[in-house]
């Protein structure tokens, strides 16, 4: 066999090689690309089927403890502000009328 010859199957073979190698890489790519859309299917629906009804659960509490807080707020903390109110004001006013003035600590 001649250089010539020789040079000329290296080159053949080497064209066939890379070829084979960019085929087996489309197919690679191919392959990886299809798992990855599986994959994100399966998150996906994972999000919708568990994630959403903890969502609507976290919202329904939110809104619970919205309107327990406003029942609080309205049932005892209301009367219990208008009552110290009335005494604070009630403690000032027999201190102006008797002249005693209530405690200050003066630093």
């Amino acid at each position: 066999m001649s250089l010539d010859n020789t040079r000329d199957v290296v080159i053949i073979v080497a064209g066939s090689l890379t070829v084979a190698v960019l085929l087996a890489a489309l197919i690679f790519t191919v392959v990886l690309g299809l798992a990855s859309r599986a994959l994100l299917n399966t998150v996906r629906s994972l999000l919708k089927d568990d994630v959403s009804p903890l969502l609507e659960s976290v919202r329904q509490t939110v809104h619970t403890v919205r309107g327990t807080t406003a029942f609080v707020g309205e049932t005892a903390i209301s009367p219990i502000v208008r009552v110290y109110g009335a005494v604070a004001g009630a403690r000032r006013a027999v201190g102006v009328i008797t002249g005693i003035v209530g405690r200050r600590d003066d630093d």
